[in-house]
């Protein structure tokens, strides 16, 4: 077993390993292509931006009688804004072409490049996947694919933060319908429309008011009554697709029920079917809920309907009226509804677009809390701890601990119309993001005053894309097309869309005679497809090892002109600057977190360092434990870069000539700087006596020290 770890060139024991918890917590398509790239706006605006932000950081760091830490230099930089925004660590040959670039706007180029990059959108789509508990399955007969899509191509198009959330609230349609993703969000809590409603509100406004489902709220000020008036926005959701009452849907249920007695085969291919076409949501909203059968309180009745009023803000205009009972002798001989009658009803209500309401109210500008905790969540995505804490428990008398500062975040927020990348480019660019970061986090009742970012671990997405780079020469190749999974659903949804219920019913019949479903056909298709994309980037591959081993000798050698006419050739290939290795393997297993199974199935090195299971809102975690170590010392780094040849790292290595460079190379891949003299002379000495052994050693020891894990 490998013995020694460094931090900062000092060796530890591998016992310290287990105390890391200590150390933190045109026309329409031209639009769309100039607000994608950061460079719908000039940089120079971004940079006045961020400075107004460092004068307010820096006049309350004044206040408080703290000094601002000290700035950090370009080697710490490019790691840590690497990290931030694509989720990973820099390849060695990024680092160094980073710490060799002399251009005074260095950092500010860097920053609009991964901005841009593909890893940005796999980076983001994590952290949204945790806040909306996006999962692969959302529930039974219903996959998360489409709603994943949706959410990948959103990012992907940067789109204006306000009108992704109101495309969420107001989905409807078929689920698997192509496009039609959004449906997904209200299908992750299906038939449980006021748990939806208590996840949005603390997703998007930070006010928890789970406690009120219940009874009226024991720590804040909102009432039972209340939080029924929220649910009524989406009053009449229906978690389907059509008319369950349509004379075609009793016609092919009725088919259903005679199947499922008669050939299991063809029930199976039925449910399958009709899952397709009637999952979705139906329903733009009655404004209306009914109160619990249980409603204690004196200010309503058991079980009445409320109409649809908002917790704060300007009350949105809504023409909603509650039905006149039934009058006269009917009611008194009427038998009192059951739960399953009650909903029937209410499905039936006359629809006001609540929804629509909705979305407006909660996306305005105007709305006290909707800007504000965005701000304050990329802010704490940035520097460790937000302005507010917690992020998603706000309450009126809640103070940031900067409020001038949080002001102005707000304000540049709505500047830049909820553009994202915009927002964080400004942050990025700020002193106060590029200063040291401190190392010690304040106690629960000590604010933060952000003299630079907090210290902070890795989370376990950013923990695997990271390892990813030692094992994949192209890792942000892995990054798949957004619709990559859910394109087989939206084949086989379009195969039976448009089809009149007669023939649907005579599909079925014939496919359990023939033994192949729909999905069958589609997925012979597409992996006939697979197979000669693959065929083809083989011949590719083939065609430019040359051509490779071209570009390797040009890098060593420092040749930057050869470097570029090679690299210009490979692009005419349609193939980037780092080949991926045939592994002998599924390349499947070996992708960024974000095209993974969302979460990652259990046992997988993601769940080990606390990946989220998508169960609650934000249930990932950073707490250090002796399985996570066991993996690092003896699992996934030995087996799969360590001892494989042909792993990136490796590869990396052998290209170095001499035994300086190789060392060099590997402090560059692993923790991103030269190594100091004395860590040089140390590693030197190791080689001259075992050999290349220890190089291995040397990279085994910096990915399992505190200076590879944590972001600086």
């Amino acid at each position: 077993m490998r013995s020694r770890l460094l931090w900062n060139g000092t060796v530890v024991s591998i016992a310290a390993l287990l105390s890391i918890g200590a150390w933190a917590t045109g026309g329409e398509e031209g639009e769309a292509i100039s607000r994608t790239s950061v460079s719908s706006r000039p940089r120079s605006e971004a940079l006045e931006s961020a400075r107004r932000i460092d004068r307010l950081v820096d006049a309350h760091l004044g206040r408080q009688g703290i000094k601002p830490n000290e700035a950090i230099d370009d080697a710490t930089f490019v790691r840590r804004v690497y990290l931030d925004v694509i989720g990973r660590i820099p390849t060695a040959a990024e680092t160094e072409r980073f710490l060799q670039n002399k251009s005074r706007d260095r950092r500010a180029e860097l920053i609009d490049l991964l901005l841009d990059s593909p890893g940005y959108t796999s980076h983001l789509f994590n952290t949204f996947a945790d806040v909306l508990r996006v999962k692969t399955r959302l529930a039974r007969q219903v996959s998360g694919d489409p709603y994943i899509h949706f959410l990948k191509e959103s990012l992907t198009q940067n789109k204006p933060y306000d009108q992704l959330v109101r495309e969420l609230l107001t989905a409807e349609g078929a689920a698997n319908a192509r496009d039609n993703g959004a449906t997904g969000y209200f299908l992750r809590d299906r038939e449980m429309p006021e748990d939806n409603m208590a996840n949005t509100v603390r997703v998007f406004l930070g006010t928890r008011l789970e406690c009120a489902q219940c009874h009226d709220h024991p720590f804040d000020q909102w009432t039972q009554k209340q939080f029924f008036e929220m649910v009524a926005f989406t009053g009449g959701l229906r978690y389907r697709n059509g008319d369950p009452r349509s004379p075609d849907t009793r016609e092919l249920s009725a088919y259903g029920r005679e199947l499922r007695n008669q050939n299991q085969q063809a029930y199976r291919n039925y449910r399958r079917l009709t899952a397709q076409l009637n999952n979705g949501i139906a329903g733009t909203g009655s404004g209306l809920a009914r109160l619990p059968k249980d409603y204690s309180y004196e200010n309503a009745r058991p079980s009445s309907l409320v109409t649809a009023h908002t917790l704060f803000g300007d009350e949105p205009e809504l023409d909603v009226r509650i039905p006149e009972p039934p009058r006269g002798p009917a009611r008194r001989r009427r038998r009192p509804m059951n739960e399953r009658q009650l909903r029937a009803r209410d499905a039936a209500l006359p629809e006001v677009d609540s929804r629509a309401v909705y979305a407006n109210w909660l996306t305005s500008p105007e709305n006290p809390r909707f800007t504000k905790v965005i701000v304050n969540r990329l802010w704490k995505r940035f520097f460790g701890l937000g302005l507010i804490e917690p992020v998603d428990d706000l309450k009126d008398d809640s103070q940031a601990s900067n409020p001038q500062l949080l002001d102005q975040l707000e304000k540049l927020m709505i500047e830049v119309e909820f553009d994202l990348k915009q927002f964080q480019r400004t942050l990025l660019n700020t002193e106060a993001y590029q200063r040291a970061a401190s190392t010690t986090e304040p106690s629960e009742d000590e604010a933060y005053h952000f003299p630079g970012p907090l210290l902070r671990r890795m989370t376990a997405e950013q923990l695997w894309d990271s390892l990813l780079t030692f094992v994949v020469e192209d890792v942000d190749g892995t990054i798949g097309a957004p619709d990559e999974r859910a394109e087989r659903l939206y084949a086989e949804y379009e195969s039976i869309a448009d089809l009149p219920t007669k023939e649907l019913i005579a599909r079925i019949d014939s496919e359990a005679r023939s033994g192949q479903s729909p999905r069958d056909r589609v997925m012979a298709r597409a992996s006939e497809e697979r197979r000669q994309q693959l065929a083809q980037e083989q011949a590719k591959r083939r065609a430019a090892r040359p051509l490779y081993r071209q570009l390797s000798q040009a890098r060593r050698k420092g040749d930057s002109k050869t470097e570029e006419k090679v690299l210009a050739k490979l692009r005419e290939l349609g193939l980037g600057p780092d080949a991926r290795r045939s592994r002998g393997r599924s390349d499947r297993s070996l992708r960024r977190a974000s095209e993974l199974t969302s979460p990652a199935p259990a046992g997988h090195l993601l769940q080990q360092f606390g990946q989220s299971d998508r169960e609650q809102i934000e249930a990932g975690h950073q707490d250090a434990n002796v399985p996570q170590v066991l993996t690092l010392l003896n699992g996934f780094l030995e087996a799969e870069v360590l001892r494989d040849s042909r792993s990136a790292l490796r590869t990396v290595i052998s290209q170095a000539s001499q035994t300086r460079a190789k060392i060099e190379a590997i402090y560059l891949a692993t923790v991103n700087r030269p190594p100091a003299r004395d860590e040089l002379a140390l590693w030197k000495k190791d080689v001259d006596r075992y050999g290349d052994e220890a190089l291995l050693d040397l990279a085994w020891t910096l990915v399992n020290s505190h200076e590879f894990r944590f972001i600086r």
